[in-house]
Parts: structure tokens; sequence; C-alpha cells
């Protein structure tokens, strides 16, 4: 859909007549960064290509609220946007304008501005008949997690990481890799976020550039120290009702050096 025709469109509907430029932006950037929360709740034959026909609850009373747009509008525009948001990219980062939106009316819905969903949607173990039939993962665990940044893109954030389990043939999928048997394999390629605990992941620039300092005899206890006295200085730390504190260990730096050389 051209831009032509997404006014149109948007013109029809009395609901819209008022919507800013601003709004429209923001409401479609907000329903891309939540693309697998609203996939997640759909039914188990839906096409992972194509945008869902009904939002959840949740994605809309956290549009409706953040936008200050009715339930109606929401679901109106996004009859007519859903295909473009489907088709964006989710981008890597979050705004400052996003983030405060999450925070004020996202985190009491389960909404954040980042959730660590697995790479895959359908069971790939060719021997389950799940994988066979296409049929989408649908139990899953959710966890909050903190989310480790580099410090001038906001440090340490509240964030979820959810689990898929295949029912019939018990694999649990989870960002970074997959359990089966108690035998974890990690996926082929460099994610983007590295778990180093239960509960922690770190952020591959971020790691990286731990690496980088290992290079030149800065341990990696230090690595810890200075991300701590860094973090220390950030004036929006919104981490701290998140459940987990925001020391970095000395093995959790280890783990990120050991889990990019594998």
């Amino acid at each position: 859909m051209d831009v032509g025709h997404l006014f149109n469109a948007i013109k029809k509907h009395p609901v819209l007549a008022c919507i800013t430029y601003v709004d429209l932006a923001s409401f479609i950037r907000r329903a891309s960064l939540l693309k697998d929360d609203i996939l997640q709740p759909q039914p188990q034959r839906i096409s992972v290509s194509h945008a869902p026909d009904v939002l959840p609850d949740s994605v809309t009373k956290f549009l409706a609220t953040s936008l200050d747009m009715s339930s109606d509008a929401v679901d109106n525009l996004w009859y007519i946007v859903k295909d473009l948001v489907w088709e964006l990219p989710m981008s890597a980062e979050t705004s400052a304008e996003d983030e405060v939106a999450f925070k004020l009316h996202g985190y009491e819905l389960g909404l954040v501005g980042r959730t660590l969903y697995p790479p895959v949607k359908t069971c790939i173990n060719h021997d389950c008949t799940t994988w066979q039939h296409g049929t989408l993962l649908k139990k899953e665990e959710q966890r909050r997690i903190v989310l480790r940044t580099q410090i001038d893109l906001e440090g340490a954030k509240p964030a979820w990481t959810v689990h898929l389990k295949c029912r019939e043939c018990n694999t649990n999928y989870q960002f970074n890799y997959s359990i089966k048997d108690q035998l974890r394999t990690y996926y082929s390629g460099i994610p983007q976020h590295i778990q180093v605990s239960d509960h922690q992941f770190v952020e591959l620039n971020l790691a990286m550039h731990w690496m980088d300092l290992m290079q030149i005899a800065v341990s990696a206890t230090n690595c810890g120290h200075l991300y701590g006295i860094a973090q220390t200085r950030c004036t929006h730390d919104d981490t701290d009702h998140w459940q987990f504190g925001n020391v970095i260990t000395t093995e959790q730096v280890w783990d990120c050096f050991v889990i990019l050389a594998l």
C-alpha cells in the first residue's frame, strides 16, 4: 500500500479522521515492535507471513492508552496498516519516546519494548509430527529478564524472554538455543543478545566491547566493574523494580567471551 492509498483509507473512517501523522507513525512503529506478541496468542494454524486480523487485548489496550485513542480507532487503524506493519523489519532498538510509552502503559500489561522470542515459530525437529504439519508452537513460558546494552543506549533495561515448547517432542526453544533430552543446541549465526544467566542477557555490541577490552589486558572482573560504574550514572535506570539486580559478574563477562568463541 502506497502513502496515498493509506491516507485515503484512513479518511474513510470517521473515527480516524483526526489522527495525526505523528500518531500514525508511532502506531506503526509500536505495533511493529510487538509483532511476536501479536502473533503468539493467535490460533495454531494461522500463517506467520500474514498479519492477523485481530489484535490481542493487551496490545489493543497498550496502543489505545499510549496514543490516547479509542479501542475502536485502534482496531480500525490496525485493519488498514496491518500488512504494512507485518512487512516492516523489527527494529533492534526502541526509541526513547517508545521506551517511555512502554514504561507508562505497557509494563502493567506484560509488554515491553523488547521481548526476546526464539528465532523459530514451528518445531524444527524433522522427526516430529508438529514439524511435518507446520503447526505453530503455542506452549510458552515467559520470564522477566534484564537486557544489558551499551550505556549510551540506556544500559540495563527491563525485558521479557519467551520460551516455546513443542507439545509432541518436548523440545524447548529459547532465544539462543533449543533443549531436548538435556542437550543444548545453539542456533546457527551470532545472536544479537547473548544469554549469560537465567535472567540476564547481554547485547552483542556490548559483549564485543568487553572482548576488545580484554585484548588490551582489561580483566573480565574490571569489565564488569566499569559497566557497573557507568550504569550508576544513568538517570533512567528502570530495572530496580524488575526483580533482578544490576551487578554484572566476572562469570557473565566470561560467558559472553566463551559463547562468541564457539
